[in-house]
C-alpha cells in the first residue's frame, strides 16, 4: 500500500523568518523537515533551500543549515559537553579563536556553563536539549530546522529556551522552523505558520490574525438571577451557547462569533442591568483544533 505523506505543498520562505509548522502526529511535518534538510529526496516537485538542492547535500549547504530534533539525540552521550562540542569543531573545521568564543557565549545564554565538564548522558532532559541547541549553533547556520524542541521540557526550561531562540533569531538573521506541539511555542515564537493537515497544507499566514476570527468567549455578570431562556431570548442567540457559570446563579458564559460580538453586547446593555463583563480570545490551540476540524483544501482528500 502507497502512504503519501505530503502532497501538492508550495510555499515560500524569506531570510530570517521564524515560522512554525504544525499539525497533528503523522501530518508530514517531519517528513517536510527532512526533505528541506536533504536526508531524503522528494519522490515528486522540488525543493530549493538557499539556493540548493537539498537532496545533493552539497559541503556549502550541509555547513549552512542545522536539524535539531528533540526526540533524538545528536551529541555523543559519553562524553562531556565541551568535547562533544570540540567534535563538532572539527568537522565543520571552525576556528579555534571562534569555536571558544561561541560556546563562551551560548553556553552563558543558555545558563549551562557549568555543565561543561559534564557527561551528555548525565545532565537533566532540558540541559541535553540546550546543549544540542548549542551543538547545531555551532557553526553559525543560516537555516535552523526545530523539531519538537521543547518536548519533555519544565516550564521554566521551555520558556528559557523560547527565550534564547527569540533573542537569536533576531541578533543573527537566521531563518528558522519550528515545529511543535506546545501552542506556547507557536504562539511567542513564531511570525508565520504554515499548517499542514494529511500531509496538505491548509493555512499559510500570520497566527496573529488567527484570533481577529472565529469565536470569542463573553462572561456576563447581571444584577438580578435571570431564568437561561430569558438570557437566550434578550440576547438572541442560540440556546446551546449559553451557559450558567458553576457556583454562580448571576453570571453566564455565551461563545459567539467575533463579528456578533457588538449586536450581543449592546442587546445585554439594553435589557440588563451589568455589574461586569469579560471578553476571552480563543486560545491559538483552539483555534488550530476547530481549522483542524472545518477546513479542506480545494480538492484535497479528507
Amino acid at each position: 500500500t502507497e502512504f503519501v505523506a505530503l502532497r501538492g505543498i508550495s510555499f515560500q520562505i524569506q531570510a530570517g523568518e521564524f515560522v512554525g509548522l504544525i499539525g497533528a502526529n503523522g501530518a508530514g511535518k517531519t517528513t517536510l523537515l527532512k526533505i528541506l534538510s536533504g536526508l531524503i529526496p522528494p519522490t515528486s516537485g522540488t525543493a530549493t533551500v538557499m539556493g540548493h538542492d537539498p537532496f545533493e547535500r552539497t559541503l556549502e549547504f550541509r555547513k549552512s543549515l542545522a536539524l535539531v530534533m528533540g526526540q533524538k539525540a545528536q551529541l555523543w552521550w559519553d562524553l562531556p559537553a565541551i568535547e562533544a562540542f570540540d567534535l563538532l569543531r572539527a568537522v565543520y573545521d571552525i576556528p579555534q579563536d571562534v569555536f571558544k568564543k561561541r560556546v563562551s557565549e551560548l553556553t552563558s545564554l543558555l545558563n549551562v556553563d557549568k555543565h561543561m565538564n559534564t557527561q551528555i548522558r548525565r545532565l537533566s532532559l532540558g540541559e541535553r536539549m540546550k546543549m544540542e541547541i548549542i551543538g547545531a549553533l555551532l557553526h553559525s547556520p543560516q537555516v535552523i530546522y526545530l523539531d519538537e524542541p521543547t518536548i519533555g521540557l519544565d516550564i521554566l526550561a521551555a520558556a528559557s529556551l523560547r527565550d534564547f531562540l527569540k533573542r537569536h533569531n533576531k541578533e543573527t538573521g537566521a531563518t528558522i522552523i519550528l515545529t511543535s506541539h506546545n501552542m506556547d511555542d507557536i504562539s511567542e515564537l513564531c511570525e508565520r505558520i504554515l499548517l499542514i493537515r494529511e500531509g496538505e497544507l491548509i493555512l499559510d499566514g500570520d497566527p496573529k490574525r488567527l484570533s481577529n476570527a472565529g469565536e470569542c468567549q463573553v462572561t456576563l455578570k447581571i444584577n438580578a438571577i435571570e431564568p437561561q431562556s430569558q438570557v437566550v431570548e434578550k440576547l438572541g442567540i442560540d440556546p446551546d451557547r449559553v451557559k450558567p457559570v458553576d457556583n454562580d446563579p448571576l453570571s453566564w458564559t455565551i461563545v459567539i462569533e467575533r463579528s456578533s460580538l457588538t449586536t450581543v453586547l449592546e442587546r445585554a446593555l439594553k435589557h440588563f442591568s451589568l455589574e461586569d463583563f469579560s471578553i476571552q480570545e480563543p486560545s491559538l490551540e483552539r483555534l488550530v483544533q476547530k481549522l483542524f476540524a472545518e477546513k479542506r483544501p480545494s480538492g484535497g482528500q479528507s
